[in-house]
């Protein structure tokens, strides 16, 4: 059986169509179920907090809600990990991705390619980094803070929310700038700092 050529061009057009036509309507239906929002910090800090109201103000678009997982850790780096390892590419999981997952590769092994396994969808935050202290505590400028711990090598902690943070970076740049030497203390993000800052005294 034969059809003439403008017909079956016709119909093999068509065909072709229905794929995308179908991808468009399952589309059109996302989300037809609860999406899990991986935040890569413990509860409390300012990411968080403002994950937290992004997820409240997109659920009234998708309708469905939006779970909200915890998983602090390895400098914010959990959560990308987590949906490499374990998520379905189907727009169900989203994770917030912090710099520091992209130094991950030059830091040691790693079982995903930052700039291949992840679809990045939006741009939310950046940071304005400082350096703060109990309001007790016998340095009331940067520049005396400084001179103690040059003076004092290796006696003051200071803590960020992990190994290879820019905030790590940072302040190991500090030291090697003024020739002193301080303590890092890791902590899972800034709810966690915060709360050790606050509970902490010098001796």
């Amino acid at each position: 059986m034969t059809l003439p050529r403008r017909r079956f061009l016709h119909l093999a057009a068509g065909a072709a169509a229905l794929p995308a036509v179908s991808r468009f309507a399952r589309a059109q239906s996302f989300p037809t179920r609860p999406v899990t929002m991986i935040v890569p910090w413990p509860a409390g800090g300012s990411t968080d907090i403002g994950l937290r109201a992004l997820a409240t103000a997109t659920e009234k678009h998708l309708g469905q809600s939006i779970v909200i997982e915890n998983r602090g850790g390895a400098a914010g780096t959990l959560g990308g990990a987590q949906m490499a390892a374990n998520a379905k590419p189907d727009g169900y999981t989203i994770s917030q991705i912090p710099i520091t997952i992209f130094r991950l590769p030059y830091m040691g092994k790693t079982a995903f390619d930052p700039t291949k396994d992840f679809t990045y969808i939006i741009g939310i935050s950046g940071y304005t980094f400082g350096v703060v202290v109990r309001s007790d505590a016998p340095w009331k400028t940067f520049q005396e803070l400084l001179a103690d711990a040059k003076a004092n090598p290796g006696k003051i902690n200071y803590g960020t929310p992990g190994a290879g943070t820019s905030l790590h970076i940072t302040m190991e740049q500090i030291a090697k700038q003024h020739g002193i030497k301080w303590t890092h203390v890791p902590f899972r993000g800034q709810a966690e700092t915060t709360t050790s800052l606050l509970a902490a005294c010098r001796t």
